[in-house]
Order: C-alpha cells, then sequence, then structure tokens
C-alpha cells in the first residue's frame, strides 16, 4: 500500500472523517462543539495516542509542526495523514521504512498543515525542510524516491517517478516552497 495512496484510500479516509464528525455532532447538547473533530475526540474514537507539539522523536530526530500535535493511530489506512491542526502517523506501517523516508512523511502531512491540500507542493515543502534541517541528503532522497517509485498516479497525486523527478527539483532550488 506506502504511499501509493489512490484516490479510494483518500476517499475511505475522507468518509471516515466526515463520519466521526457526523457521529461527534449527533452527541448529546454540550457534549461536544459543532465541526471538525479535535484532536482528543479523534484520538479517543481511533485509540490513538496524541504526542504534544514538538515530543515527536522518530529515530532520534525532534520533529515539529508548528503547534499542532500528532496522533499515533495502528488503524489508520495509510503512512500519514493531515487533519486540520494535528498530523496523524501510522506507527505500525511507518517502523517498515527507512529514516528518511519517516521524516519526510511527516514533513510531508506536515506540509500540508503550512501549504494545503497541494500534494506537490507538501512534497516539495518536505524534501527542502529535510534540506534545510540536514535530515535529508541526495541519498535520503533516493530511499524516498524508490519508496513511493510503485505509486500509480491519481487525481491527487502524480505517479511516484513524476513525484520523484519534482522532488529532485525542489531539493535543488532555493525557492521556497
Amino acid at each position: 500500500m506506502g504511499l501509493r495512496m489512490t484516490i479510494l484510500l483518500r476517499w475511505r479516509t475522507f468518509v471516515a472523517m466526515a463520519g466521526l464528525a457526523a457521529a461527534l455532532a449527533c452527541q448529546p447538547a454540550g457534549a461536544a462543539s459543532s465541526g471538525p473533530p479535535t484532536v482528543e475526540q479523534y484520538a479517543a474514537h481511533v485509540g490513538g495516542q496524541i504526542v504534544g507539539a514538538g515530543q515527536l522523536v522518530i529515530d532520534g530526530t525532534a520533529m515539529t509542526c508548528g503547534r499542532r500535535p500528532t496522533v499515533l493511530d495502528s488503524t489508520l489506512d495509510d503512512y500519514g495523514a493531515a487533519y486540520p491542526g494535528f498530523l496523524i502517523l501510522n506507527p505500525r506501517l511507518i517502523v517498515r521504512v527507512p529514516k528518511a523516508v519517516k521524516l519526510w512523511i511527516y514533513s510531508h502531512e506536515s506540509g500540508h498543515q503550512f501549504r494545503g491540500p497541494d500534494e506537490m507542493k507538501a512534497d516539495c515543502f518536505a524534501v527542502q525542510r529535510g534540506r534545510r534541517q540536514r535530515w535529508l541528503t541526495t541519498d535520503g532522497l533516493e530511499q524516498i524516491c524508490r519508496f513511493i517509485r510503485p505509486a500509480k498516479g491519481s487525481i491527487m497525486h502524480y505517479s511516484g517517478p513524476q513525484r520523484c523527478q519534482v522532488m529532485k527539483q525542489c531539493y535543488q532550488s532555493r525557492r521556497v516552497y
């Protein structure tokens, strides 16, 4: 499955989130506020663990996404996801990939928090962050490319090879994404 995020997987995640929001909205008055679920509501719903902003360490590297916490959700159908105000990582899947890929996944999802839903901007944000913070080398970028190479293109993502090509350009570029 990997980051081979097909539209179906994203649709399933969207449907699950919409279902969670609807379930929370139907609670008795005063039990929950209207709008999207909070990080606490999401974590309680999936049985996930909340890691406070600035507290996440991945293979010895401290990771942060501003003031946003991370939910460790082993039921997530992908390696990571972004939801308004927090990130989600699947610890069951993330342990299977090299360190550079783990940090890129986290940074990609963080990129959605800062740059919005555009997948290419999130990819560029992640590789440029890695370069600036010195955890991403050209060898690490090759690991990421091997990881995403099998991904087929969809409405939301270019194919793995296309994404790799764009990320290599972003990695070399001094333009900030």
